[in-house]
């Protein structure tokens, strides 16, 4: 049931005329549309309204409503941004975003899919050849390539959220609950007892709540691609055993028993996939590259980029890695270097950018004059800091923890390792490092921030945490849970032994204690 049915001209923003529903989620709805300025069918997704509620204000009932409809908020918000910053043939186009001024509803405006979902694709293709499977995941793959690339984790890879379109192009959907901007792979406190993701598809990882990464994203590929090639998923709940206690428990059977026609080396792909151990799982451009063997005939030499041959010669193929980086070294080296007053300028600039919410084009100008105050390290240091606190502020933490990796050591030799914005640097860096995966190297940053941090210091108490959650991640648990002991009293202290927010401290303790 829709939150509101259209008239005949039902508009937004005075040209997407809403049509008729074609789905509906726990977030929002998806409707056919017409683009009237550019005359085109469209899809929007409408946030679902709140609800009106009546609830006791200050209860912990209403802070939980309000805390939801924020949560949801957030999530949809995440998705537009997700989805319009992906640019590859397997997601969907974003058009455009805004509110309904009528019903105050956020909307996103997408291009039109026709086809089938996945879910629906499976049962009638039962019967198809291994190629089938194998094309449709080789797709799911290079997609999540190129999604890696940029930080983000989809965390909710299965049927259907995948759209089989009537070219047979593949498309991933639903980046609603994706790692990106504000959503991070490092569980925090009000997360605890909460999963993301779906039961049948969930890896180890998301099952035990720690830390998810691009290995998620292919261990959820391979039960999909378990189900597409038997019509079963790898684990199948009982009374006794649920999904995620088969995700954390069970190892993966080859699926040559219920299919013999499957080539020996998809099934040993298809276990690495399935691996309990996010380190032991192939990443995804591994995962397309032996799928396409299954797919297409071998051919020999890989075309470039912009090589016509390439579409027909590597179909949906993840774009050069290293065609951009070369690009932005080649428009750096035709500027002049910069000076003083550069620098100058370019700061007063970037708070001209950001005070109108040009976040990117202030990242972009930072980028530019760090590149070219290499050749005076003291100026460099400057930029950077200015760079590195855009990229992390942006939570574009892949290229934050990149700067913020150079950049330390010469501040920390300059300013000392106590100085207020080097310790916020370095938690900077711990986090981002931590957000992309790098598990160790987020674990040295917090605990160098930890010994010259101050323990009243609310970053103090967020880095101990989140250092115990990457050592439980990382199969210390005995260590993870000294450091959420040693939390625990901080948090008493500041909100009270009987808050929600050492409550929920205390579930994901017994939590580690449950597992060590």
């Amino acid at each position: 049931m829709s939150d509101v049915a259209p008239t005949d001209e039902w508009l937004l923003a005075g040209r997407y005329r809403v049509d008729a529903p074609i789905g509906s989620g726990g977030m929002g709805e998806v409707w056919r549309g017409y683009d009237q300025q550019l005359d085109r069918r469209i899809a929007i997704k409408l946030m679902h309204r709140a609800a009106p509620v009546s609830l006791p204000a200050g209860s912990p009932e209403a802070a939980a409503w309000v805390e939801a409809a924020a949560l949801d908020r957030e999530r949809f918000l995440r998705e537009i941004r997700t989805t319009a910053r992906l640019d590859h043939q397997g997601i969907p186009t974003v058009y455009d975003f805004g509110a309904d001024p009528g019903t105050g509803r956020t909307y996103l405006v997408m291009q039109l899919l026709y086809g089938q979902t996945l879910f629906d694709a499976i049962p009638e293709a039962l019967g198809e050849p291994v190629s089938w499977s194998a094309a449709i995941a080789a797709q799911i793959a290079a997609t999540l390539v190129d999604v890696h690339r940029v930080d983000v984790v989809h965390r909710d890879i299965k049927p259907s959220n995948v759209m089989l379109t009537t070219s047979g192009v593949v498309k991933l959907l639903d980046f609603g609950v994706a790692v990106l901007q504000g959503a991070a792979a490092l569980p925090r406190l009000t997360q605890v007892g909460k999963t993301v993701g779906s039961p049948p598809y969930m890896s180890r990882e998301q099952a035990l709540g720690n830390l998810v990464g691009p290995p998620t994203d292919v261990y959820a590929l391979g039960c999909v691609l378990h189900e597409m090639l038997t019509g079963r998923v790898p684990f199948e709940a009982t009374p006794s055993q649920s999904y995620q206690d088969h995700h954390v428990n069970t190892p993966a059977r080859s699926v040559r028993l219920l299919r013999e026609d499957v080539p020996a080396e998809l099934d040993s792909l298809l276990l690495a996939m399935l691996a309990k151990h996010a380190a032991d799982r192939p990443d995804a451009e591994t995962v397309y590259e032996t799928l396409l063997r299954f797919v297409a005939p071998k051919t020999a030499g890989v075309p470039g980029e912009r090589d016509p041959r390439r579409p027909f010669v590597r179909p949906f193929a993840p774009s050069p890695k290293a065609a951009r980086p070369k690009q932005a070294a080649t428009a750096v080296d035709r500027r002049p270097p910069l000076d003083v007053d550069g620098a100058l300028a370019v700061r007063a600039r970037m708070r001209d950018l950001l005070e109108d919410g040009r976040v990117q084009q202030a990242i972009d100008l930072l980028e530019d004059a760090y590149a070219r105050a290499g050749h005076q390290p003291e100026l460099a240091l400057e930029v950077g800091f200015d760079l590195a606190v855009a990229l992390y502020d942006a939570d574009e933490y892949g290229r934050a923890a990149g700067v913020l990796d150079e950049l330390l050591p010469g501040l920390a030799r300059r300013d000392g390792d106590a100085d207020p914005d080097v310790q916020y640097l370095r938690h900077a860096a711990a986090t981002s490092n931590a957000e992309i995966g790098n598990v160790d190297t987020a674990i040295g940053y917090f605990t160098d921030f930890l010994a010259h941090a101050d323990s009243g210091d609310p970053l103090y108490r967020d880095a101990l945490y989140s250092r115990g959650l990457l050592l439980h991640a990382s199969e210390r648990t005995a260590d993870g849970l000294a450091d959420l002991l040693s939390v625990r009293p901080l948090l008493a202290a500041e909100f009270g032994s009987e808050s929600i927010t050492v409550q929920k401290l205390d579930q994901r303790i017994e939590l580690m204690k449950a597992r060590n």
